[in-house]
């Protein structure tokens, strides 16, 4: 063998390791799904399920000592279902560091309905709430570190469901 066969073989062993990782990475981003119990008046208790998905990247920039942000609407309300995106600004979501050290520009979400918490979401949407009861909801989105002490960032978002 001479040397470049011995290259080739490096070469097609960092391929096959970036390969790993990049299969890694998809699968990490998997959605989540996450059943949570909300209570209406003086009604039934009703099950919502919050649905994550997928998505490409959760952070839109990070700049260097710039104050996080976050921006969110509702996407769709199909019957007692409700869409929901959001995207973070100078933060990264990360589900995999939260109950860790505190990093600068990284943490996670506390979703809320009507003021009660429903959720920590690491990962950017899509979400879905189902199951809502039919009336008027405010959720509400804040960034919070790792450690869950809040960075006083949130998106209040207001929907009727009919």
């Amino acid at each position: 063998m001479g040397k470049g066969c011995s290259y080739d073989m490096k070469k097609t062993w960092i391929y096959g390791a970036a390969a790993l990782m990049v299969l890694g990475a998809v699968t990490t981003a998997c959605g989540s799904k996450e059943e949570v119990v909300s209570t209406t008046g003086a009604g039934p208790k009703v099950a919502t399920t919050v649905t994550g998905s997928q998505a490409e990247s959760s952070v839109k920039t990070i700049a260097a000592g710039a104050k996080p942000s976050i921006d969110a609407q509702v996407a769709k309300v199909d019957g007692r279902n409700v869409t929901i995106t959001y995207q973070t600004s100078n933060f990264q979501l990360s589900d995999q560091s939260m109950d860790k050290a505190n990093v600068q520009g990284q943490g996670h979400l506390h979703l809320y309905v009507d003021g009660k918490q429903k959720a920590m979401i690491g990962k950017t949407g899509p979400l879905t709430l189902n199951n809502l009861a039919t009336g008027k909801h405010e959720i509400r989105l804040e960034l919070q570190q790792n450690d869950h002490k809040a960075l006083n960032v949130e998106k209040i978002l207001n929907v009727e469901v009919k």
